[in-house]
C-alpha cells in the first residue's frame, strides 16, 4: 500500500530485472508479493479507492463499488464493512482482472445488515479512483 502509486524511479521490477533497484533496499532481504488473475496471462490491474460518506447517522453495513471505464468494467468489490459513519473515508486496493482504461463511471452500492424500520440513507460524497501502473 506505502507505494502506490510506484515511486518517480519505477515500481520495483522482478526476476530478471530485479537487480536494477537492488540500490532502493536498505535491508539484505526485502519481501515482494506479487497478486496474480485467474486467467492466462494471470494480469491484474490495481486501483485505489477512497470513498467518503454521506448521511445522517452512522450504521452497520457494507460499501461496493464497481468501475466503469472506455474499455470495460469490473465486476462489485468491498471497500468496507461494519460501522459506517457519515463524513468518514474508507480506502481500499482493488486488483481487477479487467482494465478499464479511463475511468467514465462509479457504481456505489451500500447495503445494511439488519432489518431497520428507519430505513437508513447513506450516500457517497466523493469517490476517488487512483489507477496503478501498467
Amino acid at each position: 500500500g506505502n507505494c502506490f502509486p510506484c515511486p518517480e524511479g519505477g515500481c520495483p521490477n522482478m526476476g530478471h530485472y530485479a537487480d536494477k533497484f537492488k540500490e532502493k533496499f536498505k535491508n539484505d532481504f526485502v519481501k515482494l508479493y506479487l497478486n496474480t488473475g485467474e486467467a492466462k496471462d494471470f494480469p491484474l490491474w490495481r486501483y485505489k479507492v477512497a470513498v467518503t460518506l454521506s448521511g445522517k447517522s452512522k450504521i452497520k453495513g457494507y460499501v461496493n463499488v464497481a468501475l466503469y471505464g472506455t474499455d470495460g468494467n469490473t465486476k462489485q468489490y468491498q471497500i468496507t464493512s461494519g460501522t459506517l459513519k457519515p463524513d468518514n473515508t474508507y480506502t481500499a486496493f482493488i486488483d481487477a482482472e479487467t482494465n478499464v482504461g479511463k475511468i467514465t463511471k462509479v457504481k456505489f452500492l451500500w447495503n445494511n445488515n439488519w432489518i431497520n424500520p428507519t430505513f437508513p440513507k447513506l450516500g457517497a460524497a466523493t469517490i476517488t479512483v487512483e489507477a496503478g501502473q501498467n
